[in-house]
């Protein structure tokens, strides 16, 4: 997962932006550049050398005709000023350092040391690299991003179509009392993966900029309420009752994993399995968090009360409204959702099934 304050720069210089602009006009003109971002040049006195202050509005043209002498170029952090031309930096040289051109070196360094942005240009590849703390990114090329944009948005439309299919069938199997562990797993392993894919390609959505903005709005259709979706059905399914923190925290963990199986998912639920074939043994009953929150619109809050007076999405749905309401928080119009809304999901399915 790369780190949200890196996913910040690196909207910086997504296509549309000035700086983007100016980084192109570079590379199209075959030449290098080094750039430090920083708001108080005061504190880095020991690593800048020699250049000359400007202090002038930013704009690509300026950024473009400055990067053509050797020199680094020193912007302010919101990128509204250019603040010093021609300078020299001169990191400490003790700083570890993968990079073998004399330009990669010192930006490298000197992100490590000052934890502020640089930005490399190389004459050589035309490669655009970012350089941030501890953090390094090679800016991809648009027409690569627009292709990998379009094969995952492909792979997400067919896991979000079979996480749909699988959370159907779940519905009705949940009001017969009929899951099982495998039926469940099918359901949250689909969830996981969509929700891993846009990790993944959350980097590429940001820095294709404005180029992107379709793609963006296809991908939030994609993965709408899944998240929430998975957190509810761990809430409903692990073996011991959990919270939403706790259940968010195992979602964390096998989005930043390189497999997901469904064995390894019901082991975080913290189901003794060692083999696939166990899991259609296991039968379950769901607690009820996701169908009072998406059928009979009860907050999570309230939710958690109603299931620790009744257990269970079966002993919920026949409750009477006088048991509902017994429940803090449930008052009448809140028992009538919960009752009316399980009825009419009863209803649908029993219609589909017609």
């Amino acid at each position: 997962m790369i780190p949200e304050e890196l996913l910040d720069k690196i909207r910086l210089i997504a296509p549309g932006t000035k700086l983007r602009k100016a980084l192109d006009d570079i590379i199209r003109a075959n030449f290098g550049a080094l750039i430090f971002f920083t708001d108080d040049i005061s504190k880095h006195k020991d690593i800048i050398q020699g250049g000359f202050e400007l202090n002038t509005p930013f704009s690509p043209e300026k950024l473009y005709e400055l990067s053509k002498m050797d020199g680094a170029i020193v912007v302010n952090e919101d990128i509204t000023k250019i603040l010093y031309a021609n300078v020299h930096l001169v990191p400490d040289a003790s700083i570890s350092t993968t990079e073998t051109g004399t330009r990669h070196r010192t930006a490298e360094r000197v992100a490590k040391q000052t934890g502020k942005m640089v930005i490399a240009v190389s004459r050589r590849r035309n490669i655009i690299t970012l350089y941030y703390k501890n953090y390094k990114y090679v800016v991809n090329e648009t027409s690569f991003l627009i292709i990998r944009v379009n094969q995952a948005i492909s792979t997400l439309e067919k896991y979000r179509v079979n996480f749909d299919r699988f959370l159907s069938g779940l519905d009705a199997m949940e009001l017969e009392n009929r899951v099982t562990l495998q039926d469940v797993m099918r359901v949250v392993e689909k969830g996981l993966m969509i929700l891993k894919i846009h990790e993944e390609l959350k980097p590429y959505l940001i820095e294709i900029g404005d180029e992107g903005r379709l793609a963006i709005m296809q991908v939030n259709e994609l993965i709408e309420d899944v998240d929430d979706i998975v957190e509810l059905l761990i809430m409903d399914y692990a073996n011991e009752e959990i919270d939403e923190r706790t259940a968010q925290d195992i979602i964390e963990k096998f989005i930043k994993e390189k497999e997901i199986s469904q064995i390894s998912i019901a082991r975080a639920m913290r189901y003794d399995v060692q083999q696939t074939s166990q899991l259609s043994d296991i039968t379950l009953s769901a607690r009820g968090y996701r169908i009072l929150k998406y059928v009979a619109k009860i907050p999570l809050n309230v939710s958690y009360n109603v299931v620790r007076a009744f257990k269970n999405i079966e002993a919920i749905s026949r409750a009477s409204l006088d048991q509902l309401k017994s429940v803090e928080g449930i008052g009448d119009k809140r028992a009538r959702a919960i009752s009316e809304g399980i009825s009419s999901l009863r209803y649908r399915k029993a219609q589909v099934t017609e």
